[in-house]
């Protein structure tokens, strides 16, 4: 009898507690907003990239407007500074490990929330026509062509609330960062370059899938009028030269200047230059630093830097034959690990 009598206020105040607390949950995730459908972290100075595949479709579809221009590709393209892309407004989509056949994808769902860029820049790495590659990551709602899941729904979400946490009190999930403008930057802490030690993956498989090539005549496709640049990133002297003793430059090169055809314009960024071959641009030979990537970005429209190689302007031979001399230019500092 006793415990009926109370059962009523049990429960009532039980529910408030239940509808205070996932409040709580809702306000904290939406003001750190760790997957960025509301611009991002309104207490610290950055954003933490916990779903770079979902964080970035729900920030471009809050500002698509903006923009007139994308960038695809993996972690090395994130850091690309999409603000330093002169006369376009850029948008930066690479995420971690992103490969071609996703960026049509995402391409497609652009298209489909009608956004119609004048400029796709591709980032083409070499690593992308290795004959074994993991599998794609493609969202459901990006191959349905759907909205993401509603923030009132993903931010109720204890998993939320984890990220949340980690984004005021912890440290980054990745070895990048973005800021507030969403520019991403080399997380602090990251360690230095050693060309001694091999680049993960180095040798993981030849550069022989050249069928590949058909997912930039997809890009061109979907946004056919845009121009479609192409580059590739750098990655460190010390691991171009391990192709050219493994005997693999030459497929390298070749496929690709043959991903080059399928370009308006295409510029090499990972022939040994004075850029790669500075060991303090990088920490890890593949990803390189937010100097070198500006570089980059303030260039790729007007020609290049003089370490660059135009593959537009230069058949294969020609290319491989400049590989060469700058690997015989840099020879003793290749043999020196320390790059000094």
């Amino acid at each position: 009898m006793t415990m009926s009598k109370y059962a009523p206020a049990y429960l009532a105040t039980l529910t408030v507690s239940v509808i205070a607390a996932v409040l709580v949950v809702f306000i904290v995730n939406a003001t750190v907003d760790p997957l960025w459908y509301f611009g991002g972290n309104k207490i610290g100075t950055v954003n933490y990239a916990f779903n770079e595949r979902l964080s970035k479709t729900n920030l471009f579809l809050a500002r698509k407007e903006r923009y007139d221009c994308v960038i695809f590709g993996d972690s090395r393209v994130t850091l690309l500074p999409e603000d330093r892309i002169e006369g376009y407004r850029c948008f930066n989509f690479a995420f971690s490990a992103g490969k071609a056949a996703e960026a049509v994808a995402y391409a497609r769902y652009l298209r489909a929330s009608g956004f119609q860029p004048k400029l796709v820049i591709m980032g083409v790495p070499g690593a992308a026509f290795r004959e074994r590659i993991g599998g794609t990551d493609i969202p459901e709602f990006i191959q349905e062509e759907e909205t993401p899941k509603s923030p009132y729904l993903a931010y109720l979400s204890v998993d939320a609330l984890s990220m949340s946490l980690q984004t005021l009190f912890g440290e980054s999930p990745l070895d990048r960062v973005y800021d507030r403008q969403f520019i991403c930057h080399v997380a602090p802490g990251a360690p230095a370059y050693d060309p001694a030690k091999p680049i993960r993956d180095l040798f993981a498989g030849r550069f022989v899938a050249k069928d590949r090539v058909s997912f930039y005549d997809e890009m061109r496709a979907i946004f056919p009028d845009a121009v479609l640049a192409g580059y590739v990133p750098p990655i460190s002297a010390w691991a171009i030269n391990a192709y050219a003793e493994k005997g693999w430059l030459d497929e390298y090169v070749e496929v690709l200047h043959l991903a080059s055809t399928k370009f308006d314009r295409f510029l090499d960024y990972g022939v040994p230059s004075a850029m790669t071959i500075d060991r303090s641009n990088t920490y890890d030979g593949t990803h390189y630093s937010e100097a070198a990537n500006t570089i980059i970005a303030g260039n790729l429209l007007n020609g290049g830097s003089d370490g660059a190689l135009d593959l537009k302007k230069m058949d294969e031979a020609q290319v491989l034959r400049t590989y060469a001399r700058r690997l015989a230019f840099y020879e003793a500092r290749l043999g020196d690990a320390s790059g000094r």
